[in-house]
């Protein structure tokens, strides 16, 4: 049985005085496009929706920035309105819609989780497959969310470590990676839909087997056979607004490459060589303990459009994701 919880800062980390105070939420009317194209299947579109600016919950490139009291953090005005108005006139109709690609859309500001769970609401509502990639803890609420959305919704669920020093550091914002764990059988009871990625790794720091093979190891107790692997990926000029000992920690982006992420602008990514050689190694300790890893496509765009087998064997994008976990 689901135990209520009240919606608090209780299952976040206790923040000390090394860390920023959060930014006030604010309210934009934003006349770019929130809805982009991830890419499209023979059969289907998939789309993502940029909603938050300046979010420090960013599930995709996590809050290192130290800068937060100095962020307009902002959600738009009339969201659902404009969204079904951007559907409307887009080129291609989505079928599935990615929530969280940009920030977090469970965070611990109560306007974020509305918003989210509203536009969750409205657009599988119309029809639309939906897709939450949260770093939060889910209460009752989110719980019930879920459930009303049924098969309409599905959860990607980001781990990097269970060592809480490692995650206050990455991700100093967040509940502790154990309390969120603790709530994968409950999804698996609950039926519902969810998948375990191991994002986001930074070389030196959460990448070596000392760290991920714990985390595999539990991870396979809690009957998970299937997760995706990423790198963290940094906005260009990222390193520059840093202090110098962050900025060693990201060294290895300086011979990196720059892509173009859909919705996220030019980002930089680790080198390929790198990349490939490390999510060969994780691999194997996946299958030690009977987990299959794939790359996450949607994180690493230059090695899911490369064509040759060796690549095609090892990528994953959120088609294939969601396939699997529709036909389980």
């Amino acid at each position: 049985m689901v135990q209520a919880k009240k919606h608090s800062s209780s299952n976040l980390y206790e923040l000390g005085s090394n860390f920023p105070k959060l930014p006030e939420i604010r309210n934009h009317d934003n006349s770019e496009r929130s809805l982009y194209h991830l890419f499209d299947t023979s059969k289907e579109s998939i789309f993502g929706i940029n909603l938050a600016k300046n979010c420090p919950f960013q599930p995709s490139h996590p809050g290192l920035n130290t800068n937060f009291q100095m962020l307009d953090y902002s959600l738009p005005r009339d969201a659902e309105q404009k969204t079904s108005w951007e559907i409307k006139f887009s080129k291609t109709v989505p079928d599935a819609i990615l929530i969280g690609q940009n920030y977090e859309p469970f965070s611990s500001f109560d306007k974020t989780r509305t918003l989210a769970i509203a536009l969750g609401k409205f657009l599988a509502n119309q029809g639309f497959k939906i897709w939450y990639q949260t770093r939060a803890t889910l209460d009752l609420e989110l719980f019930e969310t879920l459930l009303y959305l049924e098969e309409s919704v599905q959860l990607l669920l980001p781990f990097h470590t269970l060592n809480d020093r490692i995650a206050k550091l990455i991700e100093p914002f967040c509940p502790a990676p154990n309390t969120r764990l603790k709530q994968v059988e409950t999804l698996k009871n609950l039926g519902i839909p969810f998948e375990i990625c191991l994002d986001s790794l930074i070389p030196g720091i959460n990448d070596s087997k000392a760290n991920l093979f714990p985390l595999l190891e539990t991870l396979a107790e809690k009957g998970i056979k299937r997760t995706t692997v990423s790198y963290m990926h940094l906005p260009l000029g990222f390193r520059s607004n840093l202090n110098k000992q962050k900025q060693q920690m990201f060294s290895m982006w300086s011979a990196g490459v720059d892509f173009e992420f859909a919705g996220l602008g030019f980002r930089k990514l680790l080198h390929a060589s790198y990349r490939k050689a490390k999510y060969a190694e994780i691999m194997a300790w996946g299958k030690e303990v009977g987990i299959k890893i794939a790359v996450d496509g949607i994180a690493n765009p230059d090695l899911a459009r490369k064509s040759q087998p060796d690549f095609q064997s090892i990528t994953s994008n959120l088609k294939e994701r969601y396939l699997a976990l529709s036909t389980k």
